[in-house]
């Protein structure tokens, strides 16, 4: 099958996600696929229940139910199987207590092994998971995966963490099965076992209110915590009703705050359509219905791919709120849609997002987060269209410089209003005089400058209100 590359770019992104480590391995959510000439399939789902603790031999394993399907609300098969993590060996008996797989996973020399109910000899591989360059020699460690694998055929293998205690993939050479790792998988599992459900429609009064606050996460190397930095955050307020060619929309309104680079987005409001049936933000339609864990196969272009929704209850300081999460195949971005606000959101990479702060009914949860103000670096504070010709363009230098500032149009480039001067050290306000600023129209803004110490450039962007 080919598998080595596959495995390595599915298990690539397991390092950024739960408050602590072990969290990593609390999705119960599987793919069935096949690959072969270089074209992925997925064949069906799965999903794992742990029953009980049961004592074979003096180990203790795990009763464990596994069932496959290709729609969770259809027809399943289920399987019970016995599985330990004991003395470094990894074990897994069939419900007859037959031996599926036994595997010494902490030796790195070849070993006889047991690969599906059969003694065969294997090899071990650790596999480098690290996406950041350049790379020193891969130091294998507890949390490395290693990819335990037939020697007379190589598609033929297990992957185990051994840190995790989990198998992350297994393929028998004809098919693979892979355990999905992520937070949006840990909260579909937590919607599964506990039946969570909600609806969407949602029932807000004029100020109403939500931020939406976004923060990189990672994992300590040392303590396995996980470890966040402050990114962004979005207030949304709902302003009132309007409409737009005979249709009803709601008007929202929406400012934020980069605190990586200081600088503030001014309010800027947005339509919401609403239909019968649900309602519009951009090309996203979320229907009024009632949402639960939905595990399904889907057909795209002739293809299968997988659709995974549940729901889950989130706490962030104060704010208990539940959220609608979904996951598709080949897609990099994890969705989220909220029952009480039309307002659903992505998150990628080790972004994540939350809400700190709720204002529904006029009853407020959680806190604010606030604005911040950069003082070890040079930042943008604002950027304000202050009349027809006139761009305001605040700036907080460390040091004094020379700066220049000049106003583009996105589709040509052409400059259209430019500025020469000099800064102090702290606060700047400049004024930079532009011609034939278009109302409603972004443009871009480039700033440079250049100190004794530093020099370098900003970009950013303005809308004509004017």
């Amino acid at each position: 099958m080919k598998e080595i590359l596959l495995t390595i770019s599915l298990l690539c992104t397991i390092s950024t996600f739960g408050q602590t480590r072990s969290e990593l391995s609390n999705s119960k959510l599987y793919v069935r696929a096949t690959y072969f000439d270089k074209k992925n399939k997925f064949i069906g789902l799965q999903t794992r229940s742990d029953l009980s603790d049961t004592i074979i031999n003096s180990i203790k394993f795990k009763k464990i139910q596994t069932e496959d399907f290709t729609d969770y609300s259809d027809k399943h098969n289920s399987i019970t199987y016995y599985e330990a993590f004991a003395d470094g060996l990894y074990t897994l008996l069939d419900n007859k207590l037959n031996t599926v797989h036994k595997i010494n996973y902490q030796t790195a020399k070849e070993q006889q092994a047991i690969f599906f109910g059969k003694p065969t000899q294997v090899l071990l591989e650790f596999m480098e998971t690290r996406n950041s360059f350049p790379k020193d020699s891969l130091i294998p460690t507890e949390k490395t995966p290693r990819r335990y694998y037939q020697k007379d055929n190589s598609e033929i293998y297990v992957v185990i963490i051994p840190d995790l205690q989990t198998v992350a993939v297994s393929s028998n050479g004809q098919f693979y099965t892979k355990q999905l790792f992520g937070d949006n998988y840990n909260d579909i599992t937590k919607g599964l076992k506990n039946s969570y459900q909600a609806s969407t429609k949602f029932d807000i009064q004029k100020g109403d209110e939500i931020q939406l606050f976004y923060r990189r996460k990672w994992y300590n190397d040392t303590t396995n915590l996980a470890e966040y930095e402050d990114k962004q955050f979005k207030n949304i307020k709902y302003l009132g009703d309007t409409t737009v060619n005979n249709t009803k929309a709601l008007k929202l309104e929406i400012e934020g705050y980069n605190y990586l680079s200081g600088s503030k987005d001014n309010p800027e409001d947005f339509l919401v359509s609403m239909a019968d049936s649900g309602y519009n933000v951009g090309y996203q339609f979320v229907p009024f219905k009632n949402h639960k864990t939905e595990l399904k196969l889907v057909d795209n272009n002739g293809s299968k791919e997988f659709f995974l929704q549940g729901v889950t209850i989130d706490t962030v300081g104060a704010n208990t709120y539940s959220k609608i999460v979904q996951a598709k195949a080949n897609d990099p971005y994890r969705y989220f849609i909220l029952p009480f606000f039309p307002m659903p959101f992505i998150e990628f990479g080790n972004v994540q997002g939350i809400i700190t702060y709720t204002k529904i009914k006029g009853v407020e949860k959680g806190k604010k987060r606030e604005r911040t103000y950069i003082t070890t670096e040079n930042n943008i504070r604002d950027i304000i269209s202050k009349s027809k010709n006139e761009v305001e363009v605040i700036i907080y230098f460390v040091d004094k410089a020379d700066v220049e500032i000049e106003i583009q149009g996105f589709d040509t480039n052409k400059a259209l209003g430019q500025l020469k001067s000099s800064a102090k050290q702290g606060l700047n306000s400049l004024i930079v005089h532009a011609d034939k600023l278009e109302q409603g129209k972004e443009y871009r803004v480039k700033i440079s400058y250049k100190g004794n110490k530093s020099s370098g450039s900003f970009s950013n962007s303005v809308k004509a209100k004017y």
